[in-house]
């Protein structure tokens, strides 16, 4: 089967106001476009393309786009609304070249080979877990090491006693957070579709991510306020159903926060944002730590403007993005160099599609990002030039203006 369209390129190249980098706009369109999480994988046809999802002709599809053609094509159509709404799962099972969404209740397989699509599970009627107008309150939706499984959150629906506007300065974060919805986490089998309950709490639980490399190894964490939530990352065995503490708080009012599986998919890494005695400013380090909780490495990185998303491949560079800027930084020993801008972003973080979520690509050779400064939100990719032709942060025009 062909794309349901094939959009010309709508790729532009500019030059960096500030480091001189090379950056290419992706996508230039009057609605939004949005890339995978930076804990989701976005990438295939040998990391050539990378799925995203946009907002064009008044409805959300599932695109790809073609880093040597700029070519985009749209791989979903969900225009018939009697079919009702699909939450579209931005992340690629590299071992069947898969990606999956939701629509009715029925987990959907998308082959990215044909565009041929397959039921694989369908959930059972269950009203804790439906809002008042019947869409599932699932989550997650990332497969594990070996493509055999994909892990969904089920959420306790508490609509009808919370208002909540998540993507929007998380209005309700709190009161969901206090609330302690029921969550399950399910493992369900690609193959034939069965499922079956790994986890169970009363406690919000989010950001179910498995390991890439380790069969059955996953974390998940305690939703809410980074300083109140009794434990912020956890790990799961699914295969024998043994559940830790990953890092617990070293001390009151420590918070941690945006983990991610490292390329190796046995590291983890993390924020963390310790008080200050006499400072209302956090000091903030980056961590990294082994999935058992051994190799811990906590490396002086801030204080660090909130909020920021962390994220790399391995242990020695980091990219972020609080402020305005796109920044690399590189650790060096116990302690993280001052930042370096790879490039200006200038988005707003007003909602959570605003936010650049920037993420390397497999080979750590660009970053790719997203902002609103042109009012939609669009998609670039920096060159990653020599660390060490990076202007500080500090060094900026717009720096030296503040002092």
């Amino acid at each position: 089967m062909k794309p349901y369209r094939i959009y010309s390129p709508e790729r532009t190249t500019y030059t960096d106001r500030v480091s001189g980098v090379t950056v290419h706009q992706l996508t230039h369109y009057k609605g939004n476009s949005v890339h995978p999480y930076f804990t989701e994988n976005a990438w295939f046809d040998g990391n050539r393309k990378f799925i995203f999802t946009s907002d064009r002709e008044n409805v959300t599809n599932l695109f790809s786009f073609d880093l040597e053609s700029g070519e985009i094509a749209q791989l979903t159509d969900f225009s018939n609304e009697r079919f009702g709404p699909a939450r579209i799962i931005k992340h690629v099972n590299k071992e069947r070249n898969e990606t999956y969404y939701w629509q009715n209740g029925c987990l959907y397989g998308l082959s990215l080979s044909d565009l041929s699509v397959r039921p694989i599970f369908i959930a059972p009627k269950d009203d804790r877990f439906c809002s008042g107008s019947g869409v599932l309150n699932a989550g997650g939706g990332i497969t594990g090491a070996g493509g055999k499984y994909i892990y969904i959150g089920l959420t306790e629906d508490l609509s009808q006693r919370i208002f909540t506007r998540m993507s929007a300065n998380y209005v309700g974060f709190r009161e969901t957070f206090e609330a302690k919805p029921l969550c399950i986490i399910l493992q369900i089998d690609l193959e034939t579709g069965a499922a079956r309950k790994v986890w169970e709490e009363k406690c919000w639980v989010g950001h179910i991510n498995p390991s890439p490399t380790l069969d059955g190894i996953l974390t998940f964490c305690h939703e809410g306020p980074w300083d109140r939530v009794d434990n912020r990352m956890w790990v799961l065995n699914a295969n024998t159903g043994d559940v830790r503490m990953l890092r617990p708080r070293k001390q009151d009012g420590e918070m941690i926060g945006h983990e991610y599986w490292l390329q190796d998919g046995e590291t983890v890494g993390y924020q963390v944002h310790v008080p200050t005695p006499g400072n209302p400013v956090r000091t903030t380090y980056t961590g990294f730590i082994r999935y058992d909780g051994t190799g811990e490495i906590e490396a002086l990185n801030g204080p660090m403007k909130s909020p920021d998303h962390v994220f790399s491949l391995d242990t020695d560079m980091i990219v972020t993005d609080a402020g305005k800027a796109i920044k690399l930084i590189r650790r060096e020993g116990d302690k993280f160099d001052a930042p370096r801008v790879l490039c200006m972003h200038d988005s707003s973080f007003y909602f959570q599609n605003s936010h650049p979520h920037p993420c390397f690509t497999p080979d750590g050779k660009h970053v790719l990002y997203a902002s609103d400064i042109e009012g939609y939100v669009n998609l670039y990719f920096a060159d990653i030039p020599d660390y060490d032709d990076l202007p500080y942060l500090d060094e900026t025009p717009a720096a030296q203006a503040k002092r």
